[in-house]
């Protein structure tokens, strides 16, 4: 995956065939229009001898410029985003970047900007004139019901008149308090809360449970259940003193929460504050029983297959208990409550990701008051479900956005409504956007590129003298395997398909509230009946209407949506920039297959050991040389004491580098094919290769505010695009050779890491 998504399995956590529950705090996407230039101009040439300009410029005549929209368009973003004060042999990122940097800072509604958050905002664009597009009674059901849902989304005047009265009703259906702040005066049986609320709401709270497909036996699905979030990044929970601001403020948007909800059902028997802290602490006992990411890399950590039984058996405390214990069955009796599954507890294998942490939460259970439990799980639903209702509460959420994250302007209604739809509706908002936005010839070029990337690396790992041959037939065994996904799923233009995928979801027209109920339920249901059914190999795991691309291990699939496949990513004129943007992100996405992570399952998508060991010896030292490069990087604009986590990112940085190097060897093959290209007009000084490096390093440049820095630094697990530049580049000796870079040089340093 390029940019960050939720994806706490590799993949997703169901495999549900019903689009996901109605996401309560929309992603926030943003507006800006990069300008293109009036007009191209000349620049002067960069690190190029006189004879090789000579030579280069007998080849400008012979081929000449290219004049096409598409070559005007790229060039004019490119001149708009160079430094040309700075020598790209001592950084290269600002040399491709400064002007692009120094042109687009962050707008007030974002608190990250770069290409892909630009494109998405062009999609968000089409989308809303899709979604406001006069619709028809012969329309499908999925397109009226995302119209619908859309008009919904907008009403808030109708949330402002329903009040709280939905969200009391959740409450005291889940057994919460719905007359003020918790504790309630009834005995609390926290059990049965936490699984109503995942079965209702699709809400894990205190720990995860999902069916998923099994990792070893890919032909199957299975019950998951593993660690989650206590609600903020547990980094944060762990360090008080380094994340004193970003505590303080989720303190206060705590307490300010629960005091507006107090005012609107006149409770002032408990004190807010004290709410405030006393979930917070409880937070921060959660966070210091969790695993830490960089230990969940490796799958030995987890994984672990059992029957409920044995896994009652893990967790069960011997202690006097204060509380109720972790009953597994009894939860398990609600979560099925009204499927078509019936379990044996005795033979159903369930999946646990995490044994310890489910030891130290059975423990901890056992010796906490139940009023503080009951304080965490109200808190838990009550925040999901708040902003749905009173815009005093959305208010509130955008108040430690802006404290905390530097977000500067709310955003705009339709925007998050658009967002909102796209997660439910997905393949039916896809099934408009392609008919519209998107060329279906784009499809055979995006996959005859796929096709040479894929064969540069076949090239690569023939070529590998670090691998046995045992291990390399195997590799490229996978990588033949590996199927590509390209711009939509075929079935969505299929008579009756679109209706039969969205049969079960329901939209109440004027109900938003109410419609998210329904939509989480039946999304839950769906999934849950997965268990008993065998697992689709060729579902899409995202809509065409996405601005990323992925890989997933378990389907051994990579997919690039038709929302990618746009400029400045692809269709960019030259093939020497498509290849170094688009080429570069599709060879990013096959490398994950071989990354630290993914290089651990087979063809089949099964979780098994399929390297010898001597060969495993020589690829982690090789990993070791780019998790080493990474951790050394420092992001100067947070202080000396935040650097980049070079664990938790390898897997990333892995595939940049990888994916990089595929794309220039498949860069290479075409310019056998084709032996000349044209120039881009303003740019002639440039060689091939270089405005390749160009294209790559243009999709990266951005902006930040300090506080989403800070969080992509502590939690993330890509490096800051800076470093996905200068860190990828430096390991190339091409680069050095293409921009003349002296041996010693800042992008051309002696010691370079290479692995795929």
């Amino acid at each position: 995956c390029l940019k960050n998504v939720t994806d706490p399995h590799l993949e997703g956590n169901t495999g549900s065939q019903t689009s996901a529950r109605l996401v309560v705090a929309i992603a926030l996407l943003a507006t800006a229009v990069v300008a293109l230039a009036a007009a191209v101009a000349v620049l002067t040439t960069v690190n190029i001898k006189a004879e090789e300009r000579m030579l280069f410029a007998q080849r400008i005549r012979s081929t000449g410029s290219c004049t096409s929209e598409q070559c005007v368009r790229s060039a004019a973003r490119i001149l708009d985003s160079l430094d040309r004060s700075v020598d790209p042999c001592e950084d290269f990122y600002q040399f491709a970047c400064g002007g692009w940097i120094h042109r687009n800072p962050v707008p007030d509604s974002q608190t990250q900007w770069d290409q892909f958050r630009a494109l998405r905002e062009q999609l968000l664009l089409q989308l809303k004139g899709l979604l406001e597009g006069e619709g028809s009674s012969e329309d499908l059901k999925p397109v009226q019901q995302a119209r619908t849902l859309y008009k919904t989304c907008l009403n808030i005047e109708k949330l402002e008149l329903l009040g709280l009265k939905p969200l009391t009703d959740v409450l005291e259906r889940l057994g919460l308090s719905s007359t003020g702040a918790p504790p309630s005066e009834e005995n609390f049986d926290w059990l049965e809360t936490v699984a109503k609320s995942q079965r209702t709401l699709g809400l894990n709270v205190l720990f995860g449970f999902w069916v998923s497909q099994d990792v070893r036996n890919t032909s199957r699905n299975l019950m998951v259940v593993d660690q989650i979030s206590p609600g903020i990044s547990e980094r944060y929970l762990l360090d008080p003193v380094r994340f004193k601001s970003e505590l303080t403020e989720y303190r206060r948007f705590i307490q300010d929460m629960i005091q507006v909800y107090q005012q609107h059902v006149n409770d002032s028997d408990q004190s807010a504050a004290k709410l405030a802290d006393e979930i917070l602490d409880f937070s921060t006992k959660l966070a210091s029983i969790m695993t830490p990411a960089e230990s969940r890399r490796d799958p030995k950590n987890l994984f672990h297959e059992m029957t409920v039984y044995a896994l009652q058996n893990l967790t069960d405390i011997d202690d006097e208990s204060i509380n109720p214990k972790l009953n597994w069955t009894r939860y398990l009796d609600y979560i099925m409550e009204d499927t078509n599954v019936t379990l044996d507890l005795s033979t159903d294998p369930l999946m646990v990701m995490d044994i310890n942490y489910l030891q130290k939460l059975a423990h901890l259970i056992s010796i906490t008051d139940q009023e503080t439990i009951e304080k965490f799980v109200w808190w838990s639903v009550f925040s999901t479900l708040a902003p749905l209702t009173l815009q005093e509460f959305r208010d509130l959420a955008f108040r430690f956005s802006q404290n905390v994250f530097g977000l500067q302007q709310k955003t705009a209604r339709w925007k998050g409504c658009t967002g909102n739809v796209n997660s439910n509706f997905g393949m039916a908002v896809s099934y408009l956007y392609i008919q519209k936005h998107f060329n279906n010839a784009s499809r055979a070029k995006a996959l005859e590129m796929v096709n040479d990337i894929r064969s540069a690396f076949v090239e690569i790992v023939s070529d590998l003298d670090w691998m046995d041959e045992e291990t390399k037939q195997r590799t490229l065994e996978k990588a033949h395997a590996m199927r590509p996904f390209i711009g939509f799923p075929g079935w969505i233009l299929t008579p009756g398909e679109l209706e039969k995928y969205y049969e079960r979801a329901e939209v109440v027209d004027g109900l938003l509230f109410e419609t998210y109920l329904r939509l989480s339920e039946e999304s839950v249901k769906t999934s849950l009946e997965d268990l008993r059914k065998a697992p689709d190999h060729d579902r899409w795991i995202s809509p065409a209407t996405t601005v990323n691309a992925f890989y997933s291990p378990i389907l051994n699939s990579v997919t690039f949506p038709a929302g990618i496949l746009q400029p400045p990513f692809y269709g960019l004129g030259l093939e020497s920039l498509n290849y170094g943007a688009i080429g570069a992100i599709m060879g990013h996405e096959l490398t994950h297959g071989f990354d630290d992570q993914g290089r651990r399952y087979d063809k089949d998508g099964n979780l098994k050991q399929w390297w010898t060991e001597t060969t495993l010896q020589h690829y982690e030292e090789r990993v070791q040389c780019i998790v080493d490069q990474y951790s050394n990087f420092t992001v100067s604009q947070l202080g000396e004491n935040f650097t980049v986590n070079g664990i938790n990112t390898q897997g990333e940085n892995i595939a940049d580098n990888g994916g990089l190097r595929e794309a220039l060897r498949a860069y290479k093959k075409f310019r056998q094919r084709v032996s000349t290209e044209s120039i881009l007009p303003g740019l002639t000084e440039y060689t091939p290769e270089q405005l390749f490096f160009l294209g790559f390093a243009h999709m990266w440049c951005g902006n930040s505010t300090h506080g989403a820095l800070k969080s992509r630094v502590v939690d993330g697990v890509h490096s800051p695009n800076r470093f996905r530049v200068i860190g990828t580049l430096s390991n190339f000796k091409e680069f050095s050779e293409a921009w003349k870079c002296r041996a010693g040089s800042p992008m051309n340093p002696t010691n370079k890491c290479v692995l795929w």
